[in-house]
């Protein structure tokens, strides 16, 4: 009688079907799950459609919008996907420049504004660092709007706001930036960065 067709041979050949089995049921759930969160979490990353015309608009983190200057109706479609605070760093005569009224633009949609005026690298200052810390704190798990008028100031004060309270080196804290619209004020940043650090 073949070995493979004894009672043990038998027994052992179950035992190793089943095995396989049960791995490649296990397999079978396991990957389209995966696949699964990984698009959830994508989509969680991504600009819901109805925002996509807002001027350089990005999903910095899964909580952090990242933009440009949005129009009254924008910051209401903002609050209607959850946003509940705005942290806008254009300075008064600026936003006043373009007939805008940003703190009544966001209070009618029911958001809570914060403002930080920075005009460019001279204003990328310790105390404009500390002052968004302090919103950073008070906003928490809460889902943001972080406005200027490119998100080139949004991505240069987070990357200051990394090295400087989270403790990330240059290059990390420059990713941080980027991530949220940092272009062309990265020298000022790296500049502040290096200084700080020596």
């Amino acid at each position: 009688m073949s070995p493979s067709l004894t009672p043990l041979g038998i027994k052992r050949s179950v035992k190793m079907l089943s095995r396989l089995f049960s791995q490649g049921v296990w397999i079978a759930l396991w990957v389209p799950a995966l696949l699964l969160s990984a698009f959830a979490a994508n989509a969680e990353d991504e600009v819901p459609a109805t925002l996509e015309e807002v001027a350089y608009v990005q999903k910095a983190t899964s909580q952090h919008y990242s933009a440009g200057q949005p129009t009254a109706e924008q910051y209401a479609e903002f609050a209607s996907h959850g946003v509940r605070h705005v942290v806008d760093l254009r300075p008064p005569q600026e936003a006043a420049r373009a007939g805008l009224n940003n703190a009544a633009d966001v209070s009618a949609a029911g958001m809570a504004y914060y403002h930080i005026p920075i005009a460019g690298g001279e204003d990328l200052t310790r105390e404009h660092v500390a002052a968004l810390d302090t919103i950073l704190q008070r906003i928490g798990d809460d889902p943001a709007l972080l406005h200027c008028a490119s998100g080139n100031r949004v991505g240069a004060m987070l990357a200051l706001h990394a090295a400087w309270y989270q403790g990330q080196d240059v290059d990390a804290a420059l990713e941080i930036g980027r991530a949220y619209g940092l272009t062309s004020l990265e020298p000022f940043v790296t500049e502040a960065i290096k200084n700080a650090d020596e």
